[in-house]
């Protein structure tokens, strides 16, 4: 019969049909090819024997013979012809010779993965297996497949450098991490801007030892929370490298920048846990720690402090108040309502904010528009010398601590769950 031709199981087919369901099995057959080639890759990559795919030609050639029941000829071919001059041992452990400008693109791309890993700290692998994947979930594969695949690939494609471009891909990575540490220059710097007044009160060794107590069971509980989610239980030198991180962490947002804060501490808690452990510190692991710890806190200390500062004037007062009371309780005193008026040696009366005359008294203030006292509490704070306490809170400060718990979970689910 003119035009059609038996179909599977004999039912017959038009042409047309025909020729769309071949289009169909060839593109099947295409996608199962390049999954077969990734698979192999990957396993060529853990098992140590050497493979390289450097186009997608190439890539499909390999599933294409990895899927076939028969070597083709030209594959058959180019066995004979490789085994008669060698044995297949020396064929895998001596590549193929590669010319100059080949190895220089090649390190070239081992160091640009190498700075982009670092960078993302391993996250820009995963955008990429995940484009991928999609792509070919498009196309119709499974997107779980699709996706193993892809990142079997980009795992084997990195162990491969490391491997044979261990010297490009540690200085890409060295750069990437650099780099992620300037990045995080310029938010601290907006994030700390901001003077405080003269006559504020500097932080006290006592405010410094609870900030630092503080920090440690900020610590100590990030490091349960991530025992908790990863179902393990930490070492003693984990908590212990946790609670001194944490500190270390607290301490250093005194400073106003959030993401070297976050940095220190991840830094901090990398090293003195590999150091507890017995290990050899892992430097890679210790900075790219920081950076997680950076990365995380930055962002919420902007938002930290951009809310603070954009309440109005009433709001930014009792938030003043507040971090006052705070800071009294810091000192092991308990807050004293503000409202009595003390009468200077001029006559004149100022209002406390917290406090009594005839103990200690304080006054608060908060924001970056403050640039004095008024002249009454001027003259109380000549007065009264020590007694007249004068706190001045930034919005850095509301940053800060904001940033805090989060910069813990940045580097604490790094170094439970390094991606790369």
């Amino acid at each position: 019969m003119a035009g059609y031709r038996p179909a599977r199981g004999g039912v017959l087919e038009t042409m047309d049909e025909f020729v769309k369901r071949r289009q169909r099995e060839v593109a099947n057959l295409g996608r199962e090819a390049e999954a077969a080639a990734h698979r192999a890759y990957g396993d060529a990559i853990r098992t140590g024997r050497d493979l390289v795919l450097r186009t997608q030609s190439e890539v499909n050639r390999l599933g294409s013979e990895l899927l076939s029941p028969q070597p083709s000829r030209r594959s058959a071919g180019v066995q004979k012809r490789s085994t008669s001059t060698a044995s297949p041992s020396r064929q895998a452990s001596q590549p193929a010779p590669k010319s100059v400008v080949r190895q220089g693109v090649n390190q070239a791309l081992a160091m640009a993965r190498g700075a982009q890993d670092a960078f993302t700290l391993g996250l820009g692998d995963r955008a990429h297996a995940g484009g991928r994947a999609l792509i070919d979930a498009a196309r119709g594969a499974d997107l779980g497949d699709a996706w193993r695949s892809r990142w079997a690939t980009e795992q084997a494609r990195d162990q491969y450098d490391a491997k044979n471009y261990r010297t490009a891909r540690t200085v890409g990575e060295i750069a990437g991490t650099g780099l992620g540490f300037v990045a995080l220059g310029p938010v601290d710097a907006a994030l700390a801007g901001g003077v405080r007044i003269a006559q504020a009160a500097p932080m006290i060794a006592r405010e410094a030892a609870v900030l630092g107590g503080v920090g440690a069971g900020g610590g100590v509980l990030s490091q349960a929370a991530a025992d908790v989610q990863n179902g393990r239980l930490g070492s003693v030198g984990d908590y212990v490298g946790s609670a001194l991180g944490g500190a270390a962490t607290a301490l250093a947002s005194a400073r106003g920048r959030p993401g070297q804060a976050g940095a220190i501490g991840g830094a901090t808690t990398s090293i003195v846990q590999d150091a507890l452990e017995g290990r050899s510190v892992d430097w890679r692991d210790a900075s790219r720690a920081a950076l997680a710890g950076g990365y995380a806190a930055a962002p919420f200390g902007l938002a930290g402090r951009a809310y603070s500062e954009g309440l109005p004037p009433v709001a930014k007062g009792d938030l003043g108040d507040f971090a006052g009371r705070v800071r009294t309780r810091a000192n092991f005193r308990d807050p004293v309502p503000g409202g009595a008026r003390v009468k200077l040696k001029s006559g004149k009366v100022t209002v406390l904010d917290e406090g009594n005359p005839e103990a200690w008294m304080s006054e608060q203030k908060f924001g970056t528009r403050v640039r004095d006292l008024s002249s009454n509490q001027n003259e109380a704070y000549n007065q009264f010398g020590d007694r007249y306490r004068v706190d001045h809170f930034l919005p850095r400060d509301v940053g800060a601590v904001v940033a805090y718990p989060f910069g813990q979970i940045g580097y604490h689910e790094f170094l439970a769950n390094d991606p790369t």
